[in-house]
């Protein structure tokens, strides 16, 4: 077996493993300043998306491409989900002020909001990725392809959640978690959600763009 043959399984596996690890290093050293985690999540998922459609690129010149296009609009939209996640964090500590009953509702729709925002977080990067329009209407998308395909939003929901979660409760394994997510974890992660992603986003990518507009 030559490994240095181009068609080579092993050859082929550590090329898209050095992509991950690239594109890992990439998203953690642009989102340190924390403000640009949604330019960098955006930029992570642009890659992600187009190794599924393209199944090759240059990591480097896709990721700083797309961070530099959807910086703004991607930063915007990062903003306003931490302003949501404060309110609802305070709605969430003023239930124990309130009247029993009342109390109890109004945690029921605390409890739905915080599920809508983080199914939005979960989709909205990804599709500014991949299409060009308006915040606003980007926003929709990203409703409109969660309510498309609800088994999809768990998949890729229990994907990126339960990793996170095992993470943070097993103290004993901790440390191989840490070195997973400095490696190729995040990559890894959006890699995984892509290929729900694209299968979404496939029928508007035609020979012909169409509305919305496409990115990739």
């Amino acid at each position: 077996m030559n490994f240095f043959n181009e068609d080579n399984f092993l050859h082929q596996f550590f090329l898209f493993l050095g992509k991950l690890i690239a594109l890992n290093l990439l998203w953690m050293i642009s989102s340190l300043p924390l403000i640009t985690v949604g330019a960098s999540t955006t930029a992570l998922y642009y890659c992600t998306l187009k190794l599924h459609k393209d199944k090759d690129i240059f990591c480097w010149k896709a990721y700083w491409k797309s961070f530099r296009r959807n910086f703004l609009q991607s930063t915007i939209i990062w903003l306003l989900l931490l302003l949501a996640a404060g309110c609802l964090w305070l709605e969430w500590q003023s239930l124990a002020t309130m009247p029993a009953e009342m109390g109890q509702i109004f945690r029921y729709v605390v409890m739905a909001a915080a599920i809508l925002l983080v199914l939005t977080a979960l989709y909205v990067f990804s599709t500014v990725s991949a299409f060009e329009n308006k915040t606003f209407r980007l926003v929709s998308y990203a409703f409109y392809f969660v309510l498309k395909n609800p088994a999809y939003a768990i998949a890729v929901t229990a994907i990126t959640c339960l990793p996170m979660y095992f993470t943070l409760v097993d103290a004993q394994l901790f440390p191989v978690y840490l070195f997973f997510w400095l490696m190729c974890g995040f990559s890894l992660t959006a890699y995984a959600d892509s290929w729900f992603f694209w299968l979404l986003y496939r029928p508007f990518f035609p020979e012909e763009p169409t509305i919305p507009e496409t990115a990739l």
